[in-house]
């Protein structure tokens, strides 16, 4: 017995493969600017911009993406070093630019079509400037750092860890000076008298912002990403950062394996979080569930179907999450696509993996707003980069529509629409002229995906105090697979397997969440949702094993299945959740989740206690127990199992720690723990050499796991600088334990991570170069192993099979790998093309799932 591989048209192996990576791509935005209404000034345009800690340049060029407004500028006059923060989703242009220039010595101008920004006017002639220089800090004298202090209509600085500003050529004077900073209320000094040639010194104090209830975060482990980040929430990646690190399809859901709770294979996208399987988490768009948010569902769902560049922000709650969500145990993505008005802008890309196209712009107005996206992949190509059978054929495309419409000042309609679909193909026989050649491995498959969503959002604010939304929605699931494999290769599996497989999916359903603050220190928040859901499956098989009988002949054991079954049923779920700030530093949330499903005869209740504490400003400690369930879907009968009948609800109870601090010089510190203990698992199916094969639930290795009980704990340790030089880095280390009990013994889940160790960075040495590392670790995977047996018969062959032995109690080895992207932007004509160069895998390391053995006699 060996560890060679062996080599079969019928294996589809991506994960197993040492394989080193180049990819090169091009992207551009390009603007389509429409003519002006006479008199309306760009300045006057809502700037849509939300950044933090980011470079003057890239703040500027969002702004213009944001807002579809044209700057014009000379980047040599910008600071290489400076970043700014500007929190400016619903203001003008004009402020946004007031903010983002403040303290660079450079001001702007407007005509009809554009905005220029050009240097400050100088100090008259005779005439020498002075300084102010001085400390921000807070009530308790501890600085503030990153406060823009600058004179009215004048000159500007940032100030340091230690809270120290400056603030140059002041002309001799009295002066206001204005300080403000993100999460602190603004101050004012009046009469700051500045003499010719001299610096005046002083100390403001600034009072912490008391940020409303609705806005804080009592959940731990929660992460956000984009321009579009709760308040409270500690921005994980921004978009330049994700457009500039290494990555395979410029993917959303790829972009998440940097964040320390989520495991994952290379090719697989599909989140893990904290031990959990993927179908346990809870992913939308716009609010509404995404029930198959994956692209390559034969490849194990190798990328997302929501285009990166559509989505405005994007958070994940990995710890605990409230009331609002349910029937999902581990986790939940919401994805928020933009919505931008003004003028009409295009963005096309093109990359080895695949070619994409985003538009949006505003009308009647800017009172609506439209947006496009469309993209299409060729996986077929990163297939051939890669090695793998070049008889592979997969195919996919996403579009995404959206138009929006403010009625009035309370009322905000949208309409929503999602459109997917994949093609798999793998043909391989051997034709020896017109006729096939008989006896040698042959397979002839193919796959259809596809996913419809359609949806309509009414977001209503009659008051400040109270929001409600309404959502309703329609869809439909579909998937067909047909087609055989002959394989008389591979020991203790069927020769011959036929399987004919189509599936439908139907569903609609509304939902309504209402936000009631009862007074600034309470708030209510309650709502309901019904769904109704019907399935169509028609599952046939047959298959063909070699089997050897009691009395030692060798014969061919025909099995075959057949299901035709419709199941339908409607789910009802309401809750009702209060929060208080106890105090100006701590904040409760206590909820209630009912849950009724009709196909399952599920009542489920699931309360849900969410703590946080604020000792500091730059400190925050978070906590949350509660009752997770799952109920088995409508659409989740594993009918190629032979399943047909529904289980109860699964049910987890968690508690999580989170502790986050913001260190000098911009570094911050997160620190998370956890604890889930799961119950009434459902019965899972696995194939035991966890390979990706075309039809594996009627390959050999398959078996059925019944776990008694789960239990999932781990410690999450990372630790980032992102800002303030040309450097940016993080990194992080995860312990965690994935296990499921059965019949007395612990099992490791599929992607037990027990250690994994995860670093990045990137240098901008100037404002058009950036260069991007990602070395990750992780300790094996659990597999198992298996012996062979050859049994001599009488007329001399030899019968082989396959004893496998106790199930995920052996490991393959650890894995690293580094991968490293160079990436330039160039201004052409005003547009933005951004090209690079990606290199995976950089010293070609091996990432096994599992063995695979080769019987010799």
């Amino acid at each position: 017995m060996s560890d060679k591989e062996r080599r079969s048209p019928l294996r589809l192996r991506p994960r197993s493969m040492a394989t080193t990576v180049v990819a090169v791509a091009l992207m551009a935005t390009c603007a389509f600017v429409p003519s002006r209404v006479a008199g309306q000034s760009p300045l006057d345009e809502i700037a849509g911009l939300t950044v933090d800690g980011e470079l003057i340049e890239t703040a500027l060029r969002l702004l213009q993406r944001s807002a579809g407004v044209s700057l014009v500028y000379s980047p040599d006059f910008l600071p290489d070093d400076r970043r700014v923060s500007c929190a400016c989703a619903d203001v003008t242009v004009r402020r946004a630019l007031d903010i983002i220039l403040r303290g660079t010595g450079l001001t702007y101008t407007a005509s009809r079509t554009q905005i220029r920004i050009v240097p400050a006017r100088r100090a008259p002639s005779g005439v020498t400037p002075g300084a102010i220089a001085g400390r921000v800090v807070d009530s308790e004298g501890d600085p503030v750092v990153n406060a823009m202090v600058r004179i009215e209509d004048g000159p500007g600085g940032l100030s340091d860890t230690r809270g120290r500003f400056l603030v140059r050529n002041v002309l001799p004077g009295t002066h206001q000076l204005q300080v403000t900073s993100i999460g602190w209320e603004a101050g004012a000094v009046q009469g700051v008298e500045v003499q010719s040639a001299d610096t005046t010194t002083l100390t403001v104090r600034l009072q912490r912002a008391v940020i409303s209830l609705p806005e804080i975060r009592v959940a731990p482990g929660t992460f956000g990403f984009l321009e579009e980040v709760m308040p409270g929430t500690i921005r994980t990646l921004t978009r330049d950062e994700i457009q500039t690190m290494p990555q395979l399809g410029e993917d959303v859901f790829r972009a998440l394996k940097r964040v320390p709770s989520v495991a994952s294979g290379d090719i697989s996208a599909k989140l893990h979080i904290r031990g959990g399987m993927d179908h346990e988490v809870l992913i939308r768009l716009d609010g509404l569930e995404l029930y198959e948010p994956y692209h390559m569902l034969d490849w194990d769902g190798s990328l997302g179907v929501v285009d990166l560049n559509a989505l405005s922000g994007v958070e994940l709650a990995a710890g605990g999450f409230g009331a609002e969500y349910g029937d999902k145990m581990t986790g939940v993505l919401d994805m928020r696509s933009r919505t931008t008005a003004g003028e009409a802008r295009t963005m096309l890309g093109l990359s080895v993996s695949n070619i994409t196209a985003l538009s949006h712009g505003g009308f009647a107005d800017d009172k609506g707003a439209w947006l496009f996206s469309a993209r299409r992949g060729f996986m077929e190509l990163i297939m051939k980069m890669i090695g793998e059978d070049e008889r592979l054929a997969p195919r996919y495309y996403d579009v995404f529509g959206k138009v929006s419409y403010q009625l009035g000042t309370h009322h905000l309609l949208s309409a929503q629409v999602l459109h997917t679909r994949d093609e798999f193909g793998l043909r391989a026989i051997e034709w020896d002229g017109n006729q096939a050649v008989p006896g040698l491995d042959e397979v002839d498959v193919e796959t259809q995906w596809g996913s419809d969503y359609g949806w309509l959002t009414w977001d209503l604010d009659p008051s400040p105090r109270v929001s409600a939304k309404t959502l309703g929605w329609v869809g439909r699931l579909t998937r067909w697979r047909d087609g055989y494999q002959v394989d008389f290769g591979t020991v203790g599996a069927p020769e011959r397997i036929t399987v004919l497989d189509d599936r439908r999916f139907d569903f609609v359903g509304a939902r309504h969440d209402l936000s009631i603050e009862l007074s600034e220190r309470a708030m209510i928040k309650l709502g309901a949702e019904w769904k109704h859901g019907r399935s169509d499956y028609s599952y046939s098989s047959w298959t063909s094993t070699p089997v050897l009988t009691e009395e030692g002949e060798r014969i061919s054991q025909l099995d075959s299945l057949l299901v035709e079954t419709q199941p339908d049923g409607h789910e009802i779920g309401a809750y009702l959740s209060t929060r208080t700030r106890v105090s100006d530093e701590f904040t409760a949330e206590v909820g209630l989740r009912y849950d009724r499903m009709s196909h399952t005869d599920d009542e489920d209740l699931s309360p849900r206690i969410l703590l946080a504490y604020n000792p500091k400003p730059h400190t925050q400690l978070r906590a949350s127990w509660g009752l997770y369930h799952q109920s088995h879907g409508v659409h989740e009968l594993d009918v190629g199992d032979g399943e047909v009948e529904f289980y109860p609800s699964e049910r987890a109870e968690q508690i999580a720690l989170g502790f986050e601090h913001r260190l000098p010089r911009d570094v911050s510190l997160r620190l998370e723990l956890y604890r889930r203990r799961i119950a009434n698992q459902r019965p899972r199916y696995t194939n035991l050499e966890q390979e990706l094969v075309v039809f594996p639930e009627e390959e050999g290795d398959r078996v059925r796991i019944d776990p008694d009980r789960g239990r999932a704990q781990g410690m999450e340790l990372a630790v980032e600088r992102r800002s303030g030089d040309r450097w940016a880095w993080s990194a992080s280390y995860v312990l965690a334990v994935a296990e499921d009990e059965i019949q007395g013994l612990w099992i490791p889940r599929r992607l037990d991570q027990r250690h994994s160790v995860g670093l990045n960075a990137s240098y901008r040495p100037n404002r058009k170069w950036n260069l991007s590392w990602a070395w990750r670790y992780n300790s094996g995977w659990s597999a198992t192993g298996w012996d062979y047996e050859a049994l001599r018969l009488e007329d001399q062959s030899v019968f082989w099979s396959r004893h496998f032995r106790m199930i995920r109690q052996e490991r393959v080895p650890a894995y690293h790998r580094l991968d490293f992207r160079v990436s330039r932007e160039f201004q052409v004509r005003g547009n933005i093309l951004h090209a690079f160069v990606d290199v995976y895998n950089v010293y070609n390391r091996m990432n096994l799932e599992s063995y695979q053995y080769a019987a010799t006699y």
